[in-house]
């Protein structure tokens, strides 16, 4: 993708080049040190990219149609509601609850958390709790399954 100093780069050199993409795209090659012919813009592209600047006197991107971007907005939204959860549901959250809370889709939730906020929730797993009296027990199978290991190697 070309930053607009570098379009404007290219107007230039179109325009002083007698309206030639070609002959543009070879100048912009060679002042920029680029030896293959393969650049960041072809010839038709280039083209299209003159006729744009023409019509419109601008380099800028246009605003394209189609459906808007909710990103941020959910985002935000998604933000708040896990910043006010408790501190126990915090732990807990998942994508379909905040979901429930939000009443936003759980597609939209799931790239919020994971991509825009770049959180990813879970589910707290209960695993039986370690006392000390279970302390000879451990060491004794790691040291049973030690004992297997040496004798598979002798």
């Amino acid at each position: 993708m070309l930053s607009i100093v570098e379009k404007a780069l290219l107007v230039k050199l179109y325009y002083k080049n007698s309206e030639s993409a070609i002959a543009a795209l070879r100048a912009y090659h060679y002042m920029k040190g680029m030896r293959d012919s393969k650049g960041p813009i072809t010839a038709s592209a280039l083209k299209k990219m003159m006729k744009k600047f023409e019509a419109t006197g601008s380099l800028a991107s246009r605003q394209t149609s189609g459906r808007p971007s909710t990103g941020a907005a959910v985002a935000t939204t998604v933000e708040q509601t896990v910043q006010s959860m408790s501190a126990v549901a915090a732990h807990e959250e998942c994508s379909a609850r905040v979901s429930r809370q939000t009443g936003v889709s759980y597609g939209s939730v799931w790239k919020a958390l994971r991509i825009t906020l770049k959180r990813y929730p879970y589910k707290l797993q209960h695993k039986q709790e370690l006392k000390p009296p279970d302390f000879d027990s451990r060491r004794g199978f790691a040291n049973m399954v030690f004992n297997k290991m040496e004798e598979q190697h002798d």
